[in-house]
């Protein structure tokens, strides 16, 4: 009996608690579904959805006032920052322009104006374009440059000076290399080395001999030979070669380089300086008669030396001359240079090569008439020797291909 109680009230407990777990499951569902449902929320509960809309403006809108608000505030703030920077600053001096007050299509004219004064030796107007320069606050040191260069074709080298002079009265302008070399130039000019001294000795305080520019190099290269500066020579012919890219020598300067090695009679130089000339000058530019006559010279003393090698060197340079001779030269000028070429192969045992070069120069366009008496002799004897030495067929072959090899050789 006392199981089936036990039994009893442990089903009746089971039940109860049963029941009660299934209870407390239905509500919390139901509740899970109250706040969760869309279809049930709080806001369809409490509001309509015209309220629900004109909740959401008024929130956005209260936003976006509030928002420029702090915008403004933001914009005032920084409004009131630049300006009281601007208030407050120290102006500061303007740059001046380069050009000053003078337009871009007056200064070209200028250009024009102060050329045509120079080359019409018009002094009064140069004055007057120099004042025009200078009340129009002008800063190009080109401009200063043409018109030192200009007092120089007008004769008036101390108007030239004086402009360099007031380079350093004004603000913002400091002489070029150029503005030296044409003050220079003029000195050497008057043989006023004195004054050619003082001017070299300020660009060597300014930094200024680095010399890049053909005409630059060419005046200092006069410069150092009226003062016997042999060092400097040296000196200023190696940097020009190291930059040659740079500086491209023409055969102006090559020649006065030239001239200076044939007072000294310094052929080793004379030989190195000639290699460097044929290589340098690859356009066809054609040389003036004084260059030509120089560089003749240069061929002769070559083909003295009795080396082989130097021979060879001018006879290329009497080729390179010949074609950039000038017009209408008479041969004369080259009649001993060719002549001395014939005597050194001829000395050197080197009698084909004599053949091959009287042949070259014919190919050239140069006439009989134009050889002396004495090296068609020569000539003569070289082609009757080689018919001598024809003893075998062999030998005959060889000193034919061997000379038609030297005919057909680049010129």
């Amino acid at each position: 009996m006392a199981q089936n109680i036990l039994r009893t009230s442990t089903k009746t407990a089971c039940c109860f608690t049963t029941t009660a777990t299934n209870t407390s499951g239905r509500n919390l569902l139901e509740s899970r579904s109250f706040f969760s449902s869309k279809a049930s929320g709080w806001f369809r509960r409490f509001l309509s959805p015209a309220e629900e809309k004109k909740l959401y403006f008024g929130i956005t809108s209260s936003f976006r006032e509030k928002l420029v608000e702090q915008s403004n505030k933001s914009a005032q703030t920084y409004s009131n920052i630049i300006e009281h920077a601007i208030i407050s600053a120290k102006p500061s001096p303007l740059l001046p322009s380069k050009t000053g007050m003078l337009s871009l299509a007056r200064i070209e004219q200028l250009k024009l104006d102060l050329d045509l004064a120079g080359k019409q030796k018009n002094i009064n107007r140069l004055h007057e374009l120099e004042l025009e320069m200078n009340r129009a606050n002008l800063k190009t040191v080109t401009m200063y440059n043409r018109l030192i260069r200009a007092y120089i074709w007008s004769d008036s080298l101390d108007s030239a000076q004086h402009v360099l002079n007031a380079f350093a009265k004004q603000g913002g302008m400091a002489a070029t290399t150029r503005t030296y070399t044409y003050l220079i130039q003029a000195y050497l000019k008057q043989n006023q080395l004195q004054q050619a001294k003082h001017l070299v000795e300020q660009m060597q305080q300014l930094s200024l001999l680095k010399l890049r520019n053909n005409f630059d190099c060419s005046i200092m290269l006069k410069y150092y030979q009226a003062s016997g500066e042999t060092h400097a020579i040296e000196y200023l012919w190696r940097d020009m070669m190291l930059h040659a890219d740079v500086i491209k020598p023409g055969p102006g300067l090559f020649t006065q380089y030239l001239e200076y090695l044939l007072a000294r009679k310094d052929v080793d130089t004379i030989s190195q300086t000639a290699q460097e000339f044929l290589i340098q000058q690859q356009n066809h530019q054609a040389l003036n008669l004084h260059q030509y006559i120089t560089w003749v010279k240069a061929v002769k003393l070559l083909a003295t030396t009795n080396k082989k090698q130097d021979t060879q060197k001018a006879e290329h340079l009497l080729f390179y001359l010949i074609k950039r001779a000038p017009p209408k030269i008479s041969w004369d000028k080259a009649k001993d240079s060719m002549q001395q070429i014939v005597t050194s192969y001829l000395a050197q045992e080197q009698e084909l090569k004599a053949l091959a070069f009287y042949y070259k120069l014919g190919k050239l366009g140069v006439p009989d008439g134009a050889f002396e008496p004495q090296m068609l002799k020569s000539i003569e004897a070289v082609l009757q020797n080689i018919e001598e030495k024809k003893t075998t067929t062999e030998e005959n072959k060889a000193a034919m291909a061997e000379l038609e090899g030297l005919l057909l050789a680049k010129v």
